[in-house]
């Protein structure tokens, strides 16, 4: 490790400026900071170039998760184009992996499709709220989301974005979901950062929609617009 030309500070709970020092650079929640002290003024202004003596370093990402299981893509699909068939609307599914067993699993948590009834039957918003599910058993951790845009293309959308911001993890969206071949897009979220994937790299090679686990319909609600009590989605909607 080599020296820096200029001391660098924390700027924690313990923070004081250090004594005997003109010049020093203060590292904050906020950013990085100059601090200059001379006989005419006292300054500390951001430094967005970064200290002197240092080589850039930038963002990058080497993805050790093994690919998703083609019956579970395919499991997913299936239950993305059941809830496109019967309420036109998007399905979320979140995805599980035990590193001690090199296992995945899917969980369907709690969610909420908005919409207006026609006709008698209820017509979802391509948006859905949801909430966390619990993981199938102890090993098992969180690392990522798929979800769905119904008919129309795959890709991360602006509320995607703001959605999967600081859920850090695998995030694949699911497009087209009514033809022989669903569209796929992937990335990995960490921090707000995000890094595009080649979906092939991260999902095993799809080949037929496979019927949804019967459970994860219990976990959705269908919520008219019009003021009609909300319905548990196997009691209401198009068959």
């Amino acid at each position: 490790m080599g020296s820096l030309p200029f001391p660098l500070v924390l700027r924690d709970d313990a923070f004081a400026p250090p004594e005997g020092l003109h010049t020093y650079y203060v590292l904050a929640a906020n950013g990085l900071f100059l601090e200059r002290h001379t006989p005419l003024f006292s300054v500390s202004v951001p430094a967005p170039s970064g200290v002197p003596g240092l080589h850039d370093h930038a963002p990058g990402l080497r993805l050790r998760l093994p690919r998703v299981p083609a019956v579970l893509v395919e499991r997913a699909v299936g239950f993305f184009r059941a809830v496109w068939e019967r309420w036109e609307g998007e399905g979320i599914l979140l995805l599980f992996y035990a590193p001690s067993l090199g296992r995945f699993a899917l969980g369907a948590p709690p969610q909420v499709l908005t919409g207006r009834i026609e006709h008698g039957c209820f017509r979802a918003e391509m948006h859905l709220d949801y909430l966390p599910c619990p993981a199938p058993a102890a090993d098992y951790l969180c690392v990522g989301t798929m979800h769905s845009h119904g008919a129309w293309a795959a890709g991360h959308s602006a509320i995607d974005q703001h959605d999967e911001e600081y859920e850090a993890g695998l995030h694949v969206t699911v497009g087209h979901v009514t033809r022989p071949r669903p569209s796929f897009v992937a990335s990995f979220v960490v921090g707000g950062s995000r890094f595009p994937l080649d979906p092939a790299t991260v999902l095993g090679r799809f080949e037929r929609a496979r019927r949804p686990l019967d459970p994860w319909f219990d976990q959705i609600v269908l919520r008219p617009r019009d003021g009609a009590a909300p319905a548990a989605a196997r009691d209401g909607g198009r068959r």
